[in-house]
């Protein structure tokens, strides 16, 4: 080390001071290439070599301007052409660990390459991709000898960029175009070609990338059209993590909060999307509104996902701006079939909802006649001789659901035609917008990001998203059927989320729309989801047919059973005690249906500890169906079941052990020994003899009850494993 006046030459005024530690001795020893002395001056010296490079150009362009003037040319113009600089890693970047391993996978592979390394990074606007990318570049820029960053938003662009990265290489190619730059690179070793925003559908890319293993090829696109470049060698940008997206709204927003519930909140609310995350942290930190943040969203989220992001802080468009710019490129029918789906829940939305709405010509299960018993061609008109208000209403709503069956035909057809269907979703997913899947079985699925959901239905005004809502309704309603004998409830469970996710106002649209939808919350065991319904139906149909008509009092025993299994068991009771009167009143103690409801209410007061009325009214059951029916029906035999499990429940087993055997002996006569309801008798039988202590019976008869479920459920089935404990049980016992 030497004083400074004897390192520098006198008086220039370009000379940089670089501070090196000395040891005792006052030398500066580099024992290994990471010492920090070693770094600070190889950084220094490639710095000074770049510069010197930048200078050799100039004069040598210069060099041969004075040759030209010698010789009688014009004298040039001197002008370096410096390459396009790399796109800057935003301060406020997150490390997102499983897209930089996948670049690094593809892009810097173990093994020498059979194939030219490539990686495409596609997904909607805002998800990320530019800055993973250049996170991933700017980590990696000593492993390439040439780095070339090209815009490829549109052709010209990708040629200008193309034609500058050629031309900076030297004067020498001071007149190379883009096909010479693709040339050059083709025969060059360890370069980078970074295609950045190639979103424009129909834009060609394969003019513009050089055919060499010897380089690698990074993109980020919106268009899902681009992964055929490289289909082995693509990832999807999507959603942060929950911990990624807290740690960016932190950073943007410059926020460390002791609890990071309200960031939570934040961060799911706007879908976990880095760029609507860097904006809510934009107006964070200019507001400094954390815990409040979340309110003034909700009330005013339109106005701030269109909030451009300040100067500073990502130098991107809102994220509203981002989705128009896919949006808008949609084909017309496209954006409307988006617009219905904006109003179905944002995941698995299956494929055969729309085949199967469209071959029911998109009409309900309950048409509204059916829904009121033909009630409404026979209401009869009022004493003044003009329309009752019910034919009136009944008529405008069949007027309105006309024009909706019409406008899906408009988007959908008026007949199933899966190709056309499939270039709609094509046309939607090359812009990022869509999602599909495919399961096991074959069966396609369908998912939109949530907050493309809210950005769609914010695009409409009031009146559009009313009748969106509405459209949406009846897609749904064309596809529910009730379940026939033996069938699963798959479809119904398949469908149930999206029907959840409408709006109240579109499901009590009318009695036939309630009902319909009342089939897939009940067969799905979704018995509060439905209660609202139930209730507007029994209102709607006490105010048209009177509380005392046959369809009402159906009604009306309906909701107290969705109130029973919905757990509100008061309420069940008094509403069934209330049908029970009216059910004897109008058709007489010994009705079917009188029967029926009275087992009902015996089941709720059971279920409210009341069960010595509950035996009683089960007593008076199986003597009445005894009587009416005889002893084989299976009407007989589920009542006979009931009073045996009343017993049971009061601790008289002798007595329920008797009517259990003789109830399963006759089920095993008139359904047969495998059918469900005989193995829930046989099941009930074993427990009450393992209570009496009649153990080598009971093991026996749980022993073929499980091998029954397996048989007919499968081992993993949620009633096998059931019995497969009450099996062990008793081997315990």
């Amino acid at each position: 080390i030497v004083p400074r006046h004897l390192a520098v030459i006198q008086g220039d005024s370009k000379a940089r001071v670089v501070v090196l530690h000395a040891d005792h001795c006052q030398m500066v020893k580099y024992t290994r290439d990471n010492d920090v002395n070693y770094r600070k001056v190889a950084d220094y010296l490639a710095e000074l070599v770049g510069e010197a490079t930048v200078a050799v150009e100039e004069n040598w362009i210069r060099e041969n301007g004075y040759r030209g003037i010698a010789k009688g040319e014009s004298a040039p113009t001197f002008q370096t052409v410096l390459p396009k600089p790399r796109i800057p890693v935003s301060r406020n970047y997150v490390h997102r660990p499983y897209i930089y391993d996948f670049i690094t996978e593809k892009l810097l592979p173990l093994a020498p390459p059979e194939h030219q390394p490539r990686c495409i990074l596609h997904g909607l606007g805002g998800a990320g991709k530019t800055q993973a990318g250049t996170f991933w570049i700017e980590q990696n820029k000593d492993r390439f000898s040439r780095i070339v960053v090209v815009d490829a938003s549109n052709q010209q662009q990708i040629e200008a960029d193309l034609e500058t990265a050629i031309r900076s290489i030297g004067p020498q190619f001071s007149k190379a175009t883009w096909k010479d730059a693709v040339a050059y690179l083709s025969d060059e070793k360890g370069w980078l070609l970074f295609l950045d925003n190639a979103d424009q559908p129909g834009l060609r890319l394969d003019e513009y990338l050089p055919n060499s293993i010897h380089g690698a090829i990074l993109v980020t696109t919106r268009n899902r059209d681009c992964i055929l470049y490289a289909p082995d060698s693509h990832i999807q940008v999507e959603k942060m993590t929950e911990k990624e997206a807290v740690d960016l709204l932190h950073k943007v927003a410059n926020v460390t909060p002791l609890s990071i519930d309200a960031s939570i909140a934040i961060v799911r609310e706007v879908g976990l999307w880095a760029l609507a995350i860097t904006q809510a942290g934009a107006y964070i930190f200019r507001t400094k509104s954390l815990n409040t943040y979340l309110a003034t969203f909700q009330k005013h989220r339109d106005k701030l996902m269109r909030e451009a992001v300040p100067a500073g802080r990502s130098g991107q468009l809102s994220a509203y701006t981002a989705f128009d710019l896919s949006f808008e490129l949609l084909p017309k029918e496209a954006q409307e079939l988006m617009k219905i789906c904006a109003f179905l829940h944002h995941s698995s939305i299956p494929h055969a909802l729309f085949e199967k709405s469209t071959v029911s010509g998109f009409r309900g299960y309950y048409v509204p006649q059916r829904a009121t018993g033909g009630a409404n061609d026979s209401v009869s008109d009022s004493a003044s001789g003009g329309e009752t208000s019910h034919k009136m209403e009944f008529r405008q709503f069949l007027k309105n659901n006309e024009a909706i069956v019409s406008s899906l035909e408009g988007i959908l057809g008026s007949k199933w035609d899966n190709f056309s269907f499939q270039m709609l979703i094509d046309s939607i997913a090359r812009g990022s917008l869509i999602d599909t899947t495919t399961e096991s079985d074959g069966q396609c699925f369908y998912g939109i990001h949530p907050l493309v959901q809210t950005y769609i239905r914010d695009l409409l005004g009031k009146e559009d998203r009313e009748s969106y809502a509405l459209l949406a309704g009846q897609l749904l309603l064309g596809a529910i059927e009730p379940l026939s004998k033996g069938e699963n409830n798959t479809w119904h469970r398949q469908i149930m989320p999206h029907i959840d996710h409408l709006p109240a106002e579109v499901k009590m649209a009318y009695i036939s729309h309630s009902l319909s939808f009342l089939i897939v919350y009940r067969s799905t065991g979704s018995w509060n989801a439905g209660q609202p319904l139930s209730e507007y139906c029994y209102s709607q149909l006490c105010e048209v047919l009177g509380a005392q008509h046959p369809i009402t009092l159906q009604m009306m025993e309906d909701l107290s059973k969705t109130l029973h299994f919905g757990g509100r068991l008061e309420q069940a009771e008094k509403l069934r005690r209330e049908v029970c009167s009216l059910q004897a009143k109008i058709l007489g103690p010994q009705d079917p249906h009188t029967m029926t409801v009275m087992s009902g209410l015996a089941n709720t007061l059971h279920e409210c500890g009341q069960v010595r009325e509950a035996e009683k009214i089960r007593r008076k059951v199986l003597a009445l169906q005894m009587k009416n029916l005889g002893p084989r029906r299976t009407s007989t035999v589920v009542a006979m079941n009931n009073v045996a499990h009343t017993l049971y429940e009061r601790g008289q087993l002798a007595e329920a052990e008797k009517i259990q055997r003789k109830g399963l002996r006759l089920l095993k006569e008139t359904l047969g020994p495998h059918h469900k309801s005989t193995v829930v008798a046989m099941g009930n039988l074993a427990d009450t003899l393992q209570d009496r202590g009649k153990l080598e019976e009971a093991e026996q008869m749980q022993k073929e009850v499980l091998a029954l479920r397996t048989e007919a459920l499968g081992r993993n089935h949620p009633d096998t494993l059931l019995a497969m404990g009450n099996f062990a049980l008793t081997l315990r016992a």
